[in-house]
């Protein structure tokens, strides 16, 4: 899976996506009957184009990926989960604007360069 283009991510697919280390992750559970998910997903893909080849962005269908949803304690959608090392560092549950999601990325993306210039 290219790293930057809105990846579709499954119950098979998201451990390699997402949990590993020095990878930052945003993903967006969603469902396809939910009218919030649809006004948030140009937000999605904006935020994959803007960030392609710094960080994975994905999302979970939650209708057909109720283990991962289930894991994440995801009980509303959208909920959009940032993830770094393949931890939760963030949760925004509800519509969401470009700029909060981005700086909250921004955010995380420079805790990754600082932890790892500390340790390296």
């Amino acid at each position: 899976m290219a790293q930057g283009s809105l990846q579709q991510l499954t119950d098979e697919t998201f451990a390699s996506a997402v949990e590993s280390e020095g990878v930052i992750a945003m993903v967006e559970f969603w469902a396809s009957w939910c009218m919030p998910c649809r006004m948030l997903e140009p937000v999605v893909r904006q935020l994959a184009s803007e960030f392609e080849g710094r960080v994975v962005v994905g999302q979970v269908d939650t209708d057909q990926n109720r283990d991962l949803a289930h894991r994440f304690d995801v009980n509303a959608v959208p909920t959009i989960v940032l993830f770094k090392d393949g931890d939760p560092v963030g949760r925004f549950v509800g519509l969401t604007g470009f700029d909060k999601l981005a700086s909250a990325i921004e955010e995380a993306i420079e805790g990754l360069s600082a932890s790892g210039a500390a340790a390296g």
